[in-house]
């Protein structure tokens, strides 16, 4: 029986274990508190650090003089928040600020959502009108989500869980750095952490109160960024079709009341969108033309954004999809798990660890299934546009680290809780055939998808070259598939990355069209001196040789050698083999063969090779 309510029997406060619990309950509340209020000083000190000299009111001054010697003392001293010369310039704070001056009343129509823009107004106005007021709304947003996050995890698996994800975003200086920026994509984390959140609550205990709460979190997504109905609508329909039998009515009539509550507070901005603009979604389309000119396509204010995914999918199919799907699971991933190496080194690799254990842990129960739904269809609108212009910025995907760090710390708790049980032999590990067929299903996806992640670029530059577009062919960490033979291990050099050629015949698989092409390999010899040991190159393609390359070292550039390809001498998956007269011992091929050890053969180092279609 569940007492939500003060007067309680006095029985029920004399029972032991429901009075332990709600000590519990209170410690953990506590707890989130204080680690919410630390997160919050360690963004109020990066504010000061890197804005405070361009202009505080009073009530900052006076706060900045106490908190900020105890905010340093509880951070690592390698840390340092250096001044900003020109604040807000060069991004979208600035035209927050401007924005949030001009606002005339919440639900105007406007290209900018108004939840961050009435915030940053409210600080406008409690700072006597200085720019700092952009910091502050970023860093309430910022701040609360840690709270948020707590709830979130102490909603879906369990209140340490909820605490410790809280901390982790707390102490994450990625995050502390963008809160201070004045960007509102702090305000859209918070808000959608607070959605699964209600969403999480809807679906656990379908209710009025539950559908009011949740039709509350998810406008205010929508008011931050309009985009959050790619989230919204897909888990309002999962929590009605996946509801058991017996609650499914209780369920739907609970999403009924988030989507009506839902249409009522954030209706009136889409009304007027489309009264003003003719176009409910207006300040999501507007943002097509801006991706269009990154991608060099003519200006047209009438293509949308579903017109504008659509044509790309229809133009370039293999290379859109491969480009959504790193959007959705491979780069929001990988760019998070840094923000804490000033900290220590070790926990962003374990964390990373982690997020990937509990992010595909999660799909075997019911409230984690509904969390990765959130996670990925939230990520929808970023998937096509992350390798355009900025698109791909960090705080792109800020609003999904709330969810990556709970799977994280649930992962630790159940690997944790397991050990614990095995040690003290109160659960023996027993191998169903559902466990292993489970387990046998996830290792063929995970092998498939390894392989698709690999062999695409070789697909994507065949589409491409078929459209009678250039392609380079890099080195780097997806090119598996075209080089092939005694190379090495992609190597950064500078800001690019180099394979070096181990012996004196190597090969680049080239998947061509049926036409010419100028053909373009960027390289460098071994040696800096002495060019009678550079080896001389003879290029093959099919085993039609194309010319000899007599290779020139330029320590200002990396050499650029040009041949021709004939189209009769083109297969649809070519062999371009490249044959050195000789091989030199790396020790004495000069610096920028150092990495590898001294007494490896090297030919030649590769950045790419260029294919330009001809005729």
């Amino acid at each position: 029986m569940k007492y939500d309510r003060l007067d309680v029997p006095d029985d029920v406060y004399r029972n032991p274990f429901l009075r332990r619990r709600r000590d519990r309950s209170a410690l953990f509340l506590t707890g989130a508190i204080i680690v919410t209020l630390y997160g919050g000083l360690l963004r109020f000190e990066a504010i000061s650090g890197m804005y405070g000299w361009a202009g505080q009111p009073g009530w900052a001054k006076a706060m900045e003089k106490p908190l900020v010697p105890v905010a340093h003392a509880l951070r690592p001293g390698k840390i340092a928040w250096h001044a900003i010369p020109n604040p807000y310039v060069g991004g979208d704070p600035i035209n927050y600020i401007r924005y949030a001056r001009e606002m005339r009343h919440f639900y105007q129509a406007h290209v900018r959502e108004p939840v961050f823009l009435a915030i940053t107004k409210g600080f406008l106005w409690l700072t006597g009108g200085r720019d700092i007021a952009v910091s502050y709304a970023s860093l309430l947003g910022g701040t609360l989500a840690i709270f948020a996050t707590f709830l979130l995890g102490a909603a879906g698996y369990s209140r340490a869980v909820g605490l410790a994800a809280a901390f982790a975003l707390a102490i994450e200086l990625q995050a502390i750095n963008w809160s201070a920026d004045g960007w509102r994509d702090d305000t859209f984390m918070l808000f959608v952490t607070l959605s699964a959140w209600s969403l999480l609550r809807i679906q656990r205990e379908p209710s009025m109160r539950t559908g009011i709460v949740a039709g509350i979190a998810t406008a205010a997504a929508s008011l931050t960024r309009i985009s959050a109905l790619s989230f919204v609508v897909p888990a309002w329909l999962w929590i009605g079709c996946a509801a058991p039998r017996g609650s499914r009515t209780a369920a739907w009539k609970a999403i009924g009341v988030s989507a009506l509550v839902w249409a009522a507070l954030a209706g009136p901005y889409l009304f007027n969108c489309w009264r003003v603009f003719g176009d409910p979604l207006y300040a999501v389309n507007y943002h097509a033309r801006y991706y269009r000119h990154a991608e060099g396509l003519p200006q047209d204010d009438s293509v949308g954004a579903l017109e504008y995914a659509g044509s790309k999918l229809v133009a370039r199919p293999i290379s859109t999809f491969d480009t959504a799907a790193q959007g959705l699971i491979t780069v929001p991933f990988f760019n998070k798990w840094k923000g804490w190496a000033n900290w220590s080194s070790a926990i962003g690799p374990v964390m990373k660890i982690l997020g990937a254990l509990g992010t595909i842990a999660a799909l075997w129960s019911p409230h984690g299934r509904l969390l990765a739904l959130i996670l990925f269809t939230s990520l929808i609108p970023y998937a096509l546009t992350w390798s355009l212009g900025g698109g791909g910025e960090w705080r792109f995907t800020q609003h999904v680290y709330p969810l990556y760090l709970v799977f994280a710390f649930a992962a630790l708790s159940a690997t944790l809780n397991g050990v614990r049980d095995l040690v003290l032999r109160r659960r023996t590990l027993h191998l169903t055939r559902q466990r292993v067929i489970h387990a046998a299903a996830l290792g063929i996806v995970a092998i498939l998808a390894w392989g698709a992640f690999t062999f695409s670029p070789l697909l994507i530059a065949r589409e491409a070259l078929g459209a009678g577009e250039a392609v380079s062919i890099t080195a780097g960490d997806r090119d598996t598939w075209f080089f092939d033979g005694q190379w090495s291990d992609p190597i950064d050099y500078g800001n690019v990355a180099v394979r070096v050629a181990q012996a004196d015949v190597v090969g680049i698989r080239l998947p061509l069209a049926d036409s010419a092409y100028t053909l373009t390999l960027r390289m460098d010899p071994p040696l800096t001196t002495d060019p009678g040991r550079q080896p001389k190159l003879t290029v093959f393609l099919n085993r039609r040789q194309l010319g000899e390359i007599h290779l020139v070292r330029d320590p200002a550039r990396m050499g650029s050698y040009r041949l021709q390809v004939p189209k009769d001498a083109v297969k649809p998956l070519s062999r371009l083999e490249i044959l050195a007269s000789h091989m030199v011992p790396a020790a004495d091929a000069g610096v920028a063969f150092e990495s590898l050890p001294q007494d490896t053969p090297v030919a030649f180092r590769l950045w790419y090779v260029r294919l330009e279609p001809g005729k």
